[in-house]
């Protein structure tokens, strides 16, 4: 059984492939697999990928496999994760690159604690700028009452700076949904509330590059439904799983955040005219999921999140405006 198993979903990579392959073809850890997943894309990036495997022998093993036709990163992952043999897996964007170490520091981390899942930090490479896309860093071991409840109210969502224990996704039926915003973010909390102990890294051995044709930064005015969607089907996963109860505040709050107010920025920030109309539908179907928001502990210490629901909320004119410029401030990624 290989030690690792590496999932890339391949989309119109081109540019960026060799880079990547290089960056995995120079793992130190020795036993790994990697599944490279041909999702369709209009370019040559798995011809590319596959003339990179053949002059670059490494002992590393490489798979390729292909989606049915272009269906997104997610079920291209999907693909992956079925064919994996991996013990753990990691997945890795086609157009970013990794450490050489990255799989042996996360996967020893692992082992030391037999953890369910282990993280680094990261970098946000754009141009010359790099920024850090940093986690909590908590204490290696078990994963469960403060602990979890600080981790899941503070997380940053790069789940390509995990390793996940392959059983663990199997067990809960973890898997990524086909909307194509914010499914990363599903997995990623899907997996935190099922896993029982963590392992952290605290070094950046993940480098997250962002071009101008990177999908985060291609405007997509239809991208917020995705984006909520992607959290209803988290809530209905945590219930469905026993999971929801035991963290319900730090549940209910996540997707204040990162389903209302983000699916809110991401209308606006992608909407040439937005509607007010709109802004009261999403409004509405919060209140469908969390009707008692204004209850929330989190809710109620987050002055940021109360001053922006309220200028959202009161002044939707005005909101319009400012809400762009504060993304652009603040370099949010949507």
């Amino acid at each position: 059984m290989p030690h690792v198993s590496i999932i890339i979903p391949i989309y119109n990579a081109g540019p960026y492939i060799e880079a990547c392959m290089a960056s995995l073809v120079a793992q130190t850890l020795d036993n790994i697999e990697v599944l490279l997943v041909d999702d369709h894309g209009r370019d040559d990036s798995m011809e590319r990928a596959r003339r990179f495997v053949e002059a670059h022998p490494s002992g590393k093993t490489f798979r390729f496999l292909a989606t049915p036709h272009n269906m997104g990163p997610g079920p291209a992952r999907n693909v992956g994760i079925e064919a994996a043999q991996g013990e753990y897996v990691a997945f890795i964007d086609s157009d970013d690159v990794v450490e050489p170490d990255f799989c042996e520091q996360l996967y020893q981390a692992a082992k030391q604690c037999d953890a369910d899942l282990a993280y680094c930090q990261a970098q946000l490479v754009k141009g010359a700028e790099t920024l850090p896309m940093n986690n909590p860093v908590i204490e290696s071991g078990a994963f469960s009452g403060k602990k979890r409840c600080f981790f899941l109210t503070h997380y940053t969502t790069l789940f390509v700076s995990f390793l996940y224990r392959r059983s663990l996704l199997n067990e809960y039926g973890i898997r990524f949904p086909s909307t194509r915003s914010a499914e990363d973010s599903y997995f990623l909390t899907c997996s935190l509330l099922a896993a029982k102990r963590i392992a952290c890294v605290d070094k950046p051995l993940y480098h997250y590059l962002v071009h101008d044709e990177s999908l985060s930064e291609v405007r997509n005015p239809k991208r917020y439904q995705d984006k909520i969607q992607s959290f209803d089907l988290l809530m209905k996963f945590a219930r469905e799983k026993g999971l929801y109860e035991p963290d319900k505040a730090e549940l209910d709050y996540i997707y204040l955040k990162k389903a209302y107010l983000l699916g809110i920025f991401t209308y606006i920030y992608n909407e040439d005219y937005p509607q007010t109309l709109v802004l009261s539908k999403i409004y509405n179907h919060l209140l469908s999921f969390v009707p008692y928001y204004k209850r929330n502990s989190y809710y109620r210490k987050d002055y940021k999140m109360r001053l922006l629901h309220t200028l959202i909320r009161s002044c939707p004119a005005l909101a319009k405006k400012l809400i762009p410029l504060y993304i652009r401030k603040t370099k949010m990624k949507l």
